[in-house]
């Protein structure tokens, strides 16, 4: 079992990293709990959810988590039990930050009475804020890396599309995380159970909801100058390719005419023009060739110029 309790005279915090059918079974011999909640701690959610009962809430929340090898967000699933003289969190151990305030409240009094000492409520609370809060850095990083994408963004090469790519992408995941925070918090700062009321808890609730509408807001910023970088991108990316259609397709001319002359050069052959041009070595028969070709060549350079297709 990898399962840690931690008492106070009034409360319990039960932490279980990881939960198997030990971890499970303890709680169903412990609690009852609907079998259906049960069923929710057993399998990974894909969305938070909040279900109030007679006696306890059952809550799923997701964080996120961002993973350095693969530079992605993915969520961080936390479920929280919460009773009159309880409050269990089980989790997959990925957030260092509640792995280190469990061991600090397992481990030291006065952090376990700071948090512990007001209520079920107000630990839920606690926990609520160190995971909000713990997200601070990754949302830093997305807005740093939203500035650098700005800079880069006339960089016409593939990483930079790749990487505008991969920075909306974990904006969408970050905004998809957060997107029923704030549903949630609002829930559990109006409702009336006793063992989620607590000293100004309305007001400690409410603080967490700004932050919650705050980093929405923020996400939602990012996204729209993410989007707008890459729609610059690509204008300036199609932009580039239709110069480089406009100068191919004047250099496909130019040597289809000077091949042309060439050909007709071929085609009176060379008795000829010695005839009409009075050419007795071949250096003048070359040197006329090249000075035609060149002069032509020329020409068709100004010509495409004064039109402005180079």
């Amino acid at each position: 079992m990898s399962l840690k309790i931690i008492h106070t005279k009034n409360l319990r915090w039960i932490d279980i990293v990881n939960p198997d059918d030990a971890d499970l079974n303890y709680l169903k011999d412990n609690f009852k709990f609907h079998p259906l909640d049960f069923e929710d701690v057993a399998t990974p959610a894909v969305r938070t959810k909040i279900d109030e009962y007679d006696h306890y809430h059952f809550i799923i929340l997701l964080f996120p988590y961002y993973n350095h090898e693969q530079n992605e967000i993915r969520p961080a699933e936390v479920d929280f039990f919460v009773g009159t003289d309880y409050v269990i969190t089980i989790h997959d151990g990925a957030m260092k930050t509640l792995n280190n305030l469990v061991k600090n409240a397992h481990a030291y009094d006065n952090t376990r009475n700071m948090y512990m000492n007001q209520g079920a409520g107000f630990l839920l609370f606690s926990i609520l804020e160190v995971l909000f809060k713990r997200s601070s850095p990754i949302l830093d990083k997305i807005n740093h890396e939203v500035i650098d994408s700005g800079r880069d963004v006339f960089q016409l090469d593939i990483r930079t599309l790749e990487q505008l790519s991969e920075l909306k992408k974990n904006i969408i995941v970050y905004r998809r995380i957060t997107k029923m925070h704030r549903y949630v918090l609002t829930k559990l700062e109006r409702s009336k159970k006793l063992y989620l009321q607590f000293k100004d808890s309305r007001g400690y609730f409410q603080n967490l909801i700004e932050y919650a509408e705050n980093v929405w807001d923020v996400l939602a910023s990012d996204k729209e100058s993410v989007e707008s970088f890459e729609v610059t991108n690509q204008s300036l990316a199609t932009h580039k390719i239709n110069d480089i259609l406009q100068l191919l397709t004047v250099l496909s001319v130019i040597i289809s005419i000077l091949a042309l002359v060439t050909d007709v050069l071929i085609f009176f052959e060379r008795t000829n023009l010695e005839r009409v041009f009075g050419i007795t070595s071949d250096f003048q028969f070359t040197m006329m060739v090249t000075t035609l070709l060149i002069l032509l060549t020329t020409g068709m350079l100004i010509f495409f110029r004064k039109k402005k297709f180079l």
